[in-house]
């Protein structure tokens, strides 16, 4: 395995409305000057991507139900982007190479007239979690950055300025070297509203989340309904109330046989590691140290389920919950406190068969969420492009090229 080296990415809001026009006009010359940089490098590359996002502001305490068509729209739309602009660059998102990049996405609550006091600091709330935080949150938890890439133009360059102002009020100051990239054209029609709720059926407040999957060769699809499933846990307003968990079925080797390429699956534990690493890189923003911060509890004994492991992330009351999943089901029908499932559009007939089951059982039956399925047409005309893309969100297709290099390399 290379070398692992971290860098950030600070983008500018984005357009209004979300289409994936905008989207490439906005953020394409940023992303393409972003990973080019990092292809070079010899080491492979962390790359967490901020995106502040002004209409959350004021929303976030309310039902997470009611920003999550537009939140899920916009994370869609901009890892379709990056995956777009590294497949047209040539840019592993694979492989621990040197010259990969493995891109996470990160949503800020930011607008550009807010007033952060100077005292900041020592108000510090240590219960806040991603996959939204707040700039201070963001600055005062930093992670050790290589690189800080910045858009050019005012908007961009305001952010940064006040990103380093903040995290130099920490010992030692902010390190890292800054690259300034080009910015695109980012139009903004009108401040949208948030869609609002069905008035027939009031939004309520997640605490207990699940989502499943094999989560093999974690690629954007994976990390798109991974950040969707942590959004909808609703922030506690006392750190005293019962923990926050994120349940992650996550299919046992033995129901995975009779994949294609089954010899390059990785296993269960190797799939549970990647799942909550990529988690607590969007999730965990805390000053401890990462002994302090996370606990993690391993039930070798079968449980319900099969195996599991909890991760918890200790100032925030989270745990991320991996459980090996042995039916179709897995968690959903075994916990009753679980409220909401998340889906994508291929498995949506899997969340009615959820709740025709929990039904059966007098239990309530789950609020229902779909992430939108990436798609380059959206984003490129390239036929050729498109398939490319494609290849890189199907953990079939990594698979299979896998095998294909290991062939070439025993020749």
């Amino acid at each position: 395995m290379s070398q692992r080296s971290h860098s950030l990415l600070l983008l500018s809001p984005p357009p209004s409305p979300v289409t994936s026009a905008l989207l490439s006009a906005a953020y394409r010359p940023a992303l393409t000057a972003t990973f080019s940089a990092l292809k070079r490098l010899l080491s492979t590359t962390e790359l967490l991507v901020v995106l502040p996002c002004p209409t959350l502001h004021g929303h976030l305490q309310a039902p997470r139900s009611e920003i999550y068509t537009e939140a899920q729209k916009l994370l869609g739309g901009v890892y379709s982007l990056i995956y777009v602009v590294c497949a047209n660059l040539g840019v592993d998102v694979e492989t621990e190479t040197p010259g990969s990049v493995d891109s996470r996405i990160l949503l800020l609550d930011h607008g550009f007239s807010q007033q952060y006091s100077t005292d900041y600091e020592s108000g510090f709330d240590p219960s806040v979690a991603g996959p939204i935080i707040d700039l201070p949150t963001l600055a005062f938890t930093r992670r050790k950055w290589d690189i800080i890439f910045s858009v050019d133009g005012e908007e961009g360059q305001a952010l940064l300025a006040r990103y380093t102002d903040l995290a130099n009020r920490n010992s030692p100051p902010l390190s890292g070297r800054v690259e300034i990239v080009s910015g695109g054209v980012s139009l903004v029609q009108k401040q949208p509203a948030l869609n609002q709720p069905d008035q027939l059926s009031a939004s309520v407040p997640h605490h207990v989340v699940i989502v499943g999957g094999t989560f093999d060769h974690l690629h954007a699809g994976h990390k798109l309904l991974l950040t969707a499933t942590a959004l909808l846990l609703q922030p506690h307003p006392s750190a005293s109330l019962p923990g926050r968990r994120l349940i992650v079925g996550i299919t046992g080797d033995a129901l995975l046989k009779n994949k294609k390429y089954a010899q390059y699956l990785s296993g269960w534990k190797q799939r549970q590691e990647y799942v909550v690493d990529f988690l607590l890189s969007i999730l965990s923003f805390t000053r401890s140290s990462s002994e302090e911060a996370i606990s993690t509890q391993s039930f070798d004994e079968p449980v319900v389920n099969g195996h599991a492991i909890h991760t918890k992330i200790v100032a925030c009351s989270l745990t991320i919950e991996c459980v090996e999943i042995q039916d179709p089901f897995g968690p959903t029908i075994t916990d009753e406190s679980v409220t909401a499932l998340v889906v994508s559009a291929e498995t949506r007939s899997g969340g009615k068969a959820v709740n025709d089951k929990r039904l059966e059982k007098g239990w309530k039956a789950l609020e229902v969420f779909e992430v939108d399925v990436l798609d380059a047409q959206d984003v490129e005309e390239s036929s050729s492009n498109a398939e490319d893309f494609s290849s890189k969100i199907s953990s079939t297709e990594i698979r299979r090229r896998l095998a294909e290099a290991a062939l070439i390399s025993s020749l």
